[in-house]
């Protein structure tokens, strides 16, 4: 797949696994404009090395920001913006966990925190990305990519959701409750902005490969791989894959959609 190297992509949880693949993957495929927004500025400078180790000729902007501070977003979008005049892909990646346990004994801390960065941070990010897609002229379809039929659009915007905004577990009601909220999002989104040239997806992986997964945490999760149709978790790269498809004028004809990326896991 060949993007065009004029766009500028941007990704939240650029520090973490799948969002570090997210970044990898568009330097890839040709992309030279990255930033990448993480509340790890560790994260963000190993994220920094890879590329400059894959891609030399690109430019990665590390924006250390937290989701749930409205001001900070706003500053690090204004400085993609300042820097390139544009944002052509955004991935609205970053996310956390919570607590297991019953809704009855759930926190109030623990459900700001987890609505505050699942949901309220994306917010946040998508009003900015929306309104600078839709006053942006579109791109024209890199040459390797120009066949008949393929348009181009003034942005897309990926939503990294879970197959927990498509179905629940138990002792997960903070997680699922983001996660559902953010489908409803996307797909609003996606009908506000189809007319204005603005492609608005999500994907929604199901168990992820992650060198922070413990132990314990893999035994755990056996029986759910066990439900999974491939019977494995997912890599990384796989959720970034899915991810730039979405992005590329190679879905030209998508929006709205929740992709679940989960090995099958869906099928029961």
């Amino acid at each position: 797949m060949v993007l065009n190297p004029a766009a500028v992509a941007f990704v939240t949880g650029a520090g973490g696994m799948v969002g570090r693949h997210a970044i990898l993957q568009f330097a890839r495929d040709g992309v030279r404009k990255l930033a990448g927004l993480d509340i790890s500025e560790a994260g963000l400078q190993e994220t920094e090395r890879l590329v400059k180790e894959l891609a030399p000729d690109a430019v990665f902007l590390p924006l250390v920001a937290d989701l749930l501070k409205e001001e900070e977003v706003k500053t690090a979008f204004a400085s993609i913006v300042t820097k390139w005049d544009r944002v052509d892909y955004a991935v609205n990646n970053a996310g956390i966990g919570q607590p297991l346990g019953l809704t009855q004994d759930t926190q109030t801390d623990d459900f700001e925190r987890v609505i505050g960065v699942n949901l309220r941070g994306v917010w946040f990010c998508e009003r900015l990305e929306l309104a600078q897609m839709a006053a942006q002229e579109p791109l024209e379809v890199v040459a390797a990519d120009k066949v008949e039929g393929r348009v181009p659009a003034r942005g897309a915007i990926v939503n990294v959701d879970s197959i927990l905004g498509l179905l629940a577990m138990p002792t997960l009601g903070l997680y699922t409750m983001s996660k559902h909220g953010l489908v409803g999002l996307t797909r609003t989104d996606a009908l506000d902005y189809a007319r204005k040239g603005v492609r608005v997806n999500g994907v929604c992986p199901g168990f992820i490969d992650t060198p922070l997964l413990i132990e314990s945490t893999r035994k755990s999760l056996a029986p759910s791989i066990e439900k999974t149709a491939m019977g494995r978790l997912a890599n990384p790269q796989e959720i970034a894959d899915a991810i730039i498809f979405l992005c590329s004028d190679r879905a030209s004809y998508i929006t709205g959609i929740s992709l679940p990326v989960d090995g099958g896991y869906c099928l029961h």
